[in-house]
């Protein structure tokens, strides 16, 4: 009997690991503007889309459950995922595809209790041209309601490309590399409502902008720009203790992140004791700070006490060298800055 159990339950767990395994490879084809019904029982579904032409593919659900939509290639390689991006609580994902190609979308509920009826549907994009955006120069342009346009810039160094708009069109901005893969966006980071965005950018590659309005129904005048700042050519030295930078009371210092596992390292001479000093780092990258004294013992560590994943360390120190460690929390480029000061 205890055999005849054992076998049984073998058998259970290789027909779940078949048909695991068969359903992203029998996926449902899902056609362009044609509706498709079907069920959530706690369970994932597949479906397949292959666009006769590159561009963007966008597949959304039509329900009364919480649904969540992931797109794969045809090598089940994850491109993306979209919980609410639709109506209510529907899903709603759109990524770039290119021509002759098998994207796979799957399909579930959010939470054990998402179940019912749901339709779904893929639609297709036409991706307009970029226009080349040339830093420095102010470009005027005009949305109109629903409307989406494309830029392309293409900086000849590594460093940092920002986009911005004026007027008085609420705008947002996305920026995306040559493959239209999702880098940043903003909304009202530059004046008033108008969008801003600040990218690291490496050499001789192209990286686009999509500019809309932000409220879908609105149209109007706008203008636009680029600027590029390249990295200092000396900012690589300071990546270990030996070589830490000083640092002075009410300054910042700009550091530079251009891979992962890398630290930047500083050095501030206390002269004074009983005070409440002040260590942090601004700007938009999550970073993790590490204070050692003379001998490299560690006296304190800090990851998002600052603002926007900033770190900051407040502590009172005596008389002294102490050594300051600062590293990228997710492995992100960019740059970043480092401030003292006594409070």
């Amino acid at each position: 009997m205890t055999s005849k159990i054992r076998s049984l339950a073998i058998f259970a767990c290789f027909f779940l690991i078949v048909t695991f395994g068969l359903s992203a490879q029998s996926p449902r084809e899902l056609r362009f503007e044609t509706e498709v019904s079907g069920t959530l029982q706690g369970d994932e579904q597949w479906f397949s889309v292959r666009p006769a032409q590159t561009g963007f593919v966008i597949v959304e659900t039509t329900s009364d459950i919480d649904t969540f939509l992931e797109a794969y290639d045809a090598f089940e390689n994850y491109i993306g995922s979209d919980d609410d991006g639709g109506d209510d609580y529907n899903a709603r994902l759109q990524i770039y595809a290119e021509a002759g190609k098998t994207y796979l979308f799957k399909l579930r509920g959010w939470g054990e209790d998402d179940v019912g009826p749901y339709t779904i549907q893929a639609g297709f994009k036409v991706i307009p041209p970029a226009m080349e955006l040339r830093f420095g120069a102010s470009f005027p342009g005009n949305l109109r309601a629903g409307d989406e346009q494309w830029f392309s810039v293409r900086p000849p160094a590594s460093g940092y490309v920002v986009v911005e708009t004026s007027g008085n069109l609420d705008t947002y901005l996305e920026a995306h590399d040559s493959s239209y893969n999702f880098i940043d966006g903003d909304d009202d980071g530059g004046e008033d409502l108008n969008a801003r965005v600040e990218i690291f950018t490496h050499a001789g590659q192209t990286y686009l902008f999509l500019l809309k309005a932000y409220d879908e129904e609105e149209s109007g005048a706008y203008r636009i720009w680029a600027s590029f700042e390249p990295i200092p050519p000396d900012t690589d030295y300071n990546t270990d203790r030996s070589r830490a930078v000083p640092i002075s009371l009410g300054e910042g210092v700009t550091g530079y992140f251009r891979s992962e596992s890398e630290t930047r390292w500083y050095r501030y001479d206390v002269t004074r004791s009983g005070a409440l000093f002040v260590f942090q780092t601004r700007g938009n990258l999550d970073t993790v700070m590490t204070l050692y004294d003379s001998q490299g013992n560690t006296i304190e560590e800090d990851d998002d006490s600052g603002e926007g994943g900033n770190a900051l360390l407040s502590l009172r120190l005596n008389p002294g060298t102490v050594y300051i460690e600062v590293r990228e929390y997710s492995g992100q480029q960019g740059r970043f800055s480092v401030h003292a000061e006594i409070r």
